[in-house]
C-alpha cells in the first residue's frame, strides 16, 4: 500500500510540474499584438507589435533567457516590410545565430533584401 501511495504521488508532482508555465523564453504581450496587426493590418498596430518585439528582446536579455525561436526573424521581415532593409539583414543574421536550423530561411530571406534593391 505504501509503495502504491508513493507511486501515486510522484505522478502528481510529474504532472502538475509539466502543467506550469514555459520559463525559458519572454513571450510578453506578443499574441495580443500580432492578434491586432493580423486583424487590422495598419501602420499603427504594425508599430506596436514591431515595438512589443523590441521589448521582448530587452526583457530576455534583462531576465536571461533566450529570445524565442522566429522572433528575430518576424523582426527583420516587419522590418523589411517598412523598406529598413539594413536593419531586417541584422534580424535575419541574429536569428540564424541564435538558432542555426533557420540558416537556410534567413539566408534566402536576405537575399531577397538585395534583390528588392
Amino acid at each position: 500500500m505504501k509503495k502504491i501511495t508513493v507511486i501515486l504521488t510522484t505522478l502528481v508532482i510529474i504532472s502538475l510540474y509539466g502543467c506550469g508555465p514555459n520559463r525559458m523564453y519572454h513571450y510578453g504581450d506578443y499574441s495580443s499584438t500580432l492578434y491586432d496587426y493580423r486583424k487590422d493590418s495598419n501602420g499603427e498596430n504594425l508599430a506596436r507589435h514591431i515595438s512589443e518585439m523590441e521589448s521582448i528582446v530587452a526583457e530576455s536579455k534583462e531576465e536571461g533567457k533566450r529570445v524565442p525561436p522566429g522572433l528575430y526573424g518576424e523582426m527583420g521581415y516587419m522590418y523589411m516590410k517598412t523598406n529598413k532593409k539594413g536593419k531586417a539583414v541584422e534580424y535575419f543574421n541574429l536569428e540564424k545565430t541564435l538558432y542555426p536550423e533557420s540558416r537556410v530561411l534567413m539566408d534566402r530571406m536576405i537575399k531577397s533584401t538585395s534583390d528588392e534593391s
